[in-house]
C-alpha cells in the first residue's frame, strides 16, 4: 500500500507530489496524458515553443488576498532561480467591446523561455509517476482508497491495473474529479457530500488559436510604444480573451507567434466542433481589428480546453472533509 495516489500531474498535483516526498511520503502521481503538466502545456512546431494553456506565473500581490503569498512568491523565485522563469514585461492593452485598444499598467509576469511545460519537468525531478494511465475509478477501504485505471501507449503492459493507498489527492479539474467520484458516492454518504462540492465547481471552456508569421513579419499592435511583446485582454468583447506576441517569452525567437484565447461565450458554441480549422480562422478575422496582418499567417493550430478558467471555484483553499480526512482536492478549482 502507497502512502498517497494523486491524480492529476498538472500544477497542483505536481506540488503536492513534491511536497509530500521532500516529507518522506510514498507518493505516486497518475496521469491520463503522455506529458506532464496539465495546462502547463507547450506545443512545439519545429524549433519554436508555443505557450498554448498557462500563459504565466503571476506575482502573488496581483492575486487576491485567499492565497498563501509567501508560498506563490517562493516558488516563483526559486523558479528564477533556477533560470526556468523569467520576468515578461508586455505592453498591455484592454480590448474593448468596440475593438479599440486602451494601455493598461503592466503587473509583475513570469514566464519561461522553454515553455511553461519546463516548470512540471523541474516539479517532476524524483517522483513516480505513471503517464498514459487514466483513473478510471475510485474506491473508499476500512483505511485508504483503492484507485482502479486503465493505461496506454507502448508501456501499458508494465503498468499496473490499481493501486491502494492510504489517502487520495485529486488534482484534477473538479468536474472531472466528480465524474470519478459518483461510483463510490452511490454507496458512500461520506463520499456524497464531497461529490456535492465538487458539482459546485465551473469552469468557462477556451478554444486556443496558435498561429506563427515568420520571422521578419512585424507583430506589432496599433498604439504599441516599444519593439518587444504585448498582451491584450478583454472582459467585453464578444469573441476575444486574450491575446499576446507569445514569441516574446523566447530568448532568441525565430518566428513571431501569437497566441489567442477565446472567451466563454465563443468557446461554448464552438467546442464539439469536429473541424476546429474553421473555428481559428473565425477568431484570427475577429482579431484582425489589431492588424491585417493577424489573419495572414504562415501556419495555424487551434485546441480546445474544455476546462480552462474557473468562473465558479470552490472558496477554500483546497477540498477537505473533516469526516473524510484521507482525501483532498486541489487545484485552482478551490480558490480561483
Amino acid at each position: 500500500m502507497e502512502d498517497v495516489v494523486i491524480i492529476g500531474a498538472g500544477l497542483s498535483g505536481l506540488t503536492a507530489a513534491q511536497v509530500l516526498h521532500q516529507f518522506g511520503y510514498r507518493v505516486v502521481v497518475v496521469d491520463k496524458s503522455r506529458g506532464l503538466g496539465g495546462r502547463l502545456a507547450t506545443r512545439r512546431v519545429g524549433s519554436t515553443a508555443i505557450d498554448h494553456g498557462c500563459r504565466y506565473l503571476q506575482s502573488s500581490k496581483d492575486l487576491g488576498h485567499n492565497l498563501n503569498h509567501d508560498l506563490i512568491s517562493n516558488f516563483i523565485s526559486d523558479l528564477v532561480t533556477a533560470d526556468v522563469l523569467q520576468p515578461w514585461q508586455p505592453e498591455s492593452f484592454d480590448l474593448g467591446a468596440d475593438g479599440r485598444l486602451k494601455a493598461m499598467a503592466t503587473a509583475t509576469l513570469y514566464a519561461a523561455p522553454q515553455g511553461m511545460s519546463a516548470i512540471a519537468k523541474v516539479l517532476a525531478s524524483g517522483l513516480t509517476i505513471h503517464r498514459q494511465w487514466r483513473a478510471t475509478a475510485v474506491t473508499p477501504l476500512p483505511q485508504g482508497w483503492q484507485v482502479e485505471g486503465d493505461a496506454s501507449g507502448a508501456a501499458s503492459q508494465n503498468q499496473p491495473s490499481g493501486f491502494a493507498a492510504r489517502a487520495l489527492v485529486l488534482a484534477i479539474p473538479a468536474p472531472q474529479a466528480a465524474a470519478l467520484m459518483h461510483r463510490a458516492a452511490q454507496h458512500s454518504d461520506l463520499v456524497q457530500g464531497v461529490l456535492h462540492q465538487l458539482l459546485s465547481v465551473v469552469y468557462d471552456a477556451v478554444i486556443t488559436v496558435m498561429a506563427g508569421y515568420g520571422p521578419g513579419e512585424m507583430a506589432r499592435l496599433p498604439g504599441q510604444i516599444g519593439a518587444g511583446g504585448w498582451m491584450v485582454s478583454s472582459d467585453t468583447h464578444p469573441t476575444l480573451r486574450w491575446i499576446a506576441l507569445d514569441s516574446s517569452k523566447r530568448t532568441d525567437p525565430q518566428e513571431s507567434v501569437v497566441v489567442l484565447h477565446s472567451n466563454s461565450v465563443f468557446a461554448a458554441n464552438a467546442l464539439n466542433q469536429v473541424d476546429l480549422e474553421p473555428i481559428g480562422q473565425a477568431l484570427l478575422a475577429e482579431a484582425a481589428t489589431l492588424g491585417n496582418w493577424v489573419y495572414s499567417p504562415q501556419w495555424m493550430q487551434v485546441h480546445r480546453w474544455r476546462y480552462g478558467f474557473v468562473r465558479q471555484a470552490l472558496g477554500t483553499p483546497i477540498l477537505r472533509s473533516s469526516t473524510l480526512p484521507t482525501l483532498v482536492g486541489c487545484g485552482d478549482w478551490c480558490n480561483g
